[in-house]
């Protein structure tokens, strides 16, 4: 059970190749960040491409914690959180440096699973 979790986790993390493999759905149904960057133009939190923004995130979040409940986590919540950081962080490098992330991002994520107890 758990390498599964462990590898649904961080298949959205393999595709984190840079900007000429970019897509705005890394899961099939989980927008990401082309919602962020109408967010961050738009600059106001209540504007509704904010809050479409802010939904796609939170269902992110929300796929990580259910994953990381099904693996058993302590903390579910936080690795999910942690997972979120992660993914966002890594969107951003790939997307401005106009590089890959060399598996930096499948590192990273896998890291925080295994401490979690949720091995391949």
């Amino acid at each position: 059970m758990n390498a599964s979790i462990f590898e649904r986790v961080t298949d959205g993390f393999h595709r984190l190749r840079g900007p000429t493999t970019f897509s705005p759905l890394y899961w099939e149904t989980i927008p990401h960040s082309p919602f962020v960057a109408a967010a961050v133009e738009v600059k106001s939190p209540e504007h509704p491409a904010s809050l479409v923004a802010r939904r796609g995130k939170d269902a992110l979040t929300a796929f990580f914690q259910q994953e990381a409940e099904r693996g058993g986590a302590e903390d579910p919540a936080l690795l999910a959180r942690q997972l979120t950081v992660v993914f966002d962080g890594s969107s951003a490098r790939a997307v401005v440096q106009a590089q890959g992330l060399d598996g930096l991002a499948v590192a990273t994520a896998g890291a925080l699973l295994d401490g979690a107890g949720i091995h391949p």
